[in-house]
């Protein structure tokens, strides 16, 4: 009986891993973009005073802060003028009260001071690492008019642009260009640099319309145009929108008037069709100069009405941005290596707040985007409460694909290459035990042509195909880098001084891996090249100068020395300087060639060798002996002082 108990166990076991092969293997990354750390780094500068008199910039704040969800974003800035003028902790978002807050702090008194963009997103960039909620994704928003070229500050941007890199935080830049004085070419180098977003505008009222769009990009929300035109003649405004039944957390309406609207309702969808009287708009509605938001949580799906009063001719636009718990994932069968005639089945599923909506995917369409050189773009279809695509292959290689959403004014995305497909064909790859693959390069004018790193160093192909190589990102400049077969080439020096590039290594079939190779150089400098020339130099002249004062040194006697093993003997008497050992005709003693007599201008002289030797006169060997006047000195060239030199100086020297 226990033996088929035990069989059966068995069996079941067998029957549980097949079935385990067969469910699906992975379940790609979701698009979780609902809650961020959001750093705001803003000038605060005196210019400020002339590009934007009005303070139009915390309008613009003020709308992104506004539209921001009543809970779970992390909000903290750093003014700057001269420095870091002042600096505000992330700290989280709960409600109205928090908002306004965080409005508070940035709304800070333009101050005399050069324009630090840098250091001030290097201040950003460490609070968000050290202080973010670890959690959430990062990014920060960065504003100013002026630009700083110093020095100093290109070292703090190429500081902050590789930690942000680093840390996957990007950065969101617009330009202030009212007095054509920005920055706009090192704006858009951070912004590129980090995969951010650059904007330049040339007007302070402007600033509004881009931070709204930088919350659009951030939180990949959607956007919806109710009205932009003029308030009709009788003065009444009334737009309907529609507001989707799953995923809505928060709706706003966002109205730019001249005037302010008297009288403003909403009335919910039908069935209950109840009006939101003017008195409850008002207390959820927050105004600024030139706009107010009016923020309805929880909002009902279906059809809404707008309703108002304003007045007639007058210029008038209304926004209705939402703010979403949608995100997507996908599953699929993740085989190491898939033959060339197969079919893989990719799942695409809608989550509302982390749960797979079982409804409403007819409100939107998915489709599978091709992220490599092989493949084609997918269209999902609808299956059962889920979306499905069929991924064929034409051929050996890695097939890269991400996911993407439209429907209801969003635009939700998978992280790119989130599915990979290797097909017919094992891909390269990185064999580098480092962590992180980072080569430092001294780099000298004049002498210093190229940096190159080796690629095929790192990463090799299971097969033994040539590999062929290209950088598909790089937060240097495309003019910096160059890849040349295997070397991967950095020329220009003055661009970043530190920096990543994204290598991809391609087999003979259309395989690939990707990897990062960080550099960083240290750039010498002309001024530091002369400071070592001259230093060299001086050092030379010091040498010579040193060399010349020894030879100077007189010699207060005769030397004899005497042969050990042969007894041969013979004098020198030589005024200043040094006396070679060899020149002394006495046969091989077994001594350095360039053994000498060194003068002191005292009763004494010393015996110099290369290497150290044994002598009557100390414990143990050195380099130099010191032969004083009258008494005989053996020095010996072997450990069993059968050879050497017996040396007798005699000095004129009267008082020694």
């Amino acid at each position: 009986m226990k033996k088929v108990h035990k069989s059966i166990t068995t069996l079941l076991l067998a029957v549980m891993l097949v079935f385990a092969a067969l469910v699906p293997a992975f379940a790609a990354k979701k698009n979780t973009a609902n809650r961020f750390n959001v750093c705001f780094v803003l000038d605060s500068t005196d210019s400020l005073r002339g590009t934007d008199p009005e303070k139009l910039r915390f309008d613009a704040t003020n709308m992104f802060l506004g539209l921001l969800a009543d809970s779970g974003n992390k909000v903290g800035s750093v003014i700057f003028s001269g420095g870091v003028m002042k600096q505000t902790d992330i700290v989280p978002i709960t409600g109205v009260d928090s908002k306004k807050k965080a409005e508070s702090d940035l709304e800070t008194k333009e101050k005399v001071g050069g324009t630090t963009i840098c250091a001030a997103l290097n201040a950003a960039a460490d609070m968000l690492i050290g202080k973010g909620d670890p959690s959430l994704p990062s990014v920060i928003i960065l504003m100013s008019d002026g630009t700083d070229t110093s020095e100093e500050e290109r070292k703090a941007r190429d500081e902050a642009i590789d930690k942000c890199v680093r840390n996957n935080i990007p950065v969101y830049s617009v330009a202030l260009n009212a007095d054509g004085s920005a920055d706009i070419a090192g704006m858009e180098r951070i912004a590129s640099g980090t995969k951010g977003n650059f904007k330049e505008v040339k007007n302070a009222n402007d600033l509004k319309d881009v931070f709204k769009d930088f919350y659009q990009m951030i939180y990949a929300t959607g956007v919806t145009n109710l009205i932009d035109g003029k308030i009709p003649s009788d003065g009444i405004i009334e737009e309907s929108f529609t507001v989707p039944s799953q995923g809505v957390e928060e709706i706003n309406i966002i109205i730019t008037s001249e005037t302010k609207l008297k009288n403003l309702t909403l009335t919910e969808p039908a069935p209950n069709g109840r009006e939101i009287s003017s008195n409850e708009v008002a207390r959820m509605t927050t105004d600024a100069k030139q706009f107010s938001i009016t923020k309805i949580t929880n909002p009902m799906g279906g059809e809404w009405t707008l309703r108002g009063e304003g007045k007639p001719g007058a210029d008038i636009k209304i926004d209705m941005v939402y703010n979403d718990t949608i995100t997507i994932e996908t599953e699929f069968d993740n085989m190491e290596l898939f033959g060339v005639n197969d079919t893989v089945i990719v799942s695409g599923y809608i989550l509302d707040d982390g749960n797979r909506m079982t409804s409403g995917y007819e409100e939107y369409t998915a489709k599978l985007v091709p992220d490599s050189s092989i493949g084609t773009e997918i269209p999902m279809q609808l299956e059962n409460n889920h979306f499905v695509g069929q991924v064929s292959f034409n051929g050996e290689g890695t097939y890269a694909y991400h996911m993407e959403l439209d429907g209801n004014e969003l635009h939700k995305t998978t992280e790119k290459s989130e599915i990979i497909l290797n097909v017919g064909n094992q891909p390269p790859v990185v064999t580098s035990e480092e962590k992180e693959i980072s080569r430092h390069f001294w780099v000298f004018p004049f002498f210093t042509k190229t940096c190159e790193v080796d690629l095929s160093e790192v990463v090799k192909d299971p097969d033994g195909s040539p590999l062929t190589y290209s950088v598909t990102f790089s937060t240097f400049k495309d003019t910096t880098y160059s890849v040349d077969g295997s070397k991967l080439i950095i020329s220009d020096f003055y661009d970043l001084s530190k920096g990543k590039c994204t290598v991809k290594a391609t087999d003979d079939k259309n395989s690939y891996v990707e990897f990062d190779v960080y550099i960083s150089l240290t750039n010498v400098g002309i001024l530091t090249l002369i400071i070592i020339g001259v230093g060299g130099l001086l050092f030379i002249a010091a040498l010579i100068l040193l060399l010349r004062w020894r030879s100077l040194i007189k010699f207060m006697g005769s030397i004899t020395v005497t042969n050990i093993e042969t007894g041969a003997s013979s004098t020198q008497q030589r005024s200043r300087g040094q006396i070679k050992l060899s020149s002394f005709p006495i046969g091989n003693t077994g001594f350095s060639p360039k053994a000498h007599f060194q003068a002191t201008g005292k009763a004494q002289v010393e015996f110099k060798s290369p290497k150290p030797v044994a002598s009557n006169v100390i414990v143990g060997k050195s380099k130099k002996i010191i032969v004083r006047s009258e008494n005989s000195t053996f020095i010996y060239s072997d450990d069993s002082k059968e050879h050497g030199i017996e040396v007798l100086f005699e000095s004129f020297l009267t008082n020694y």
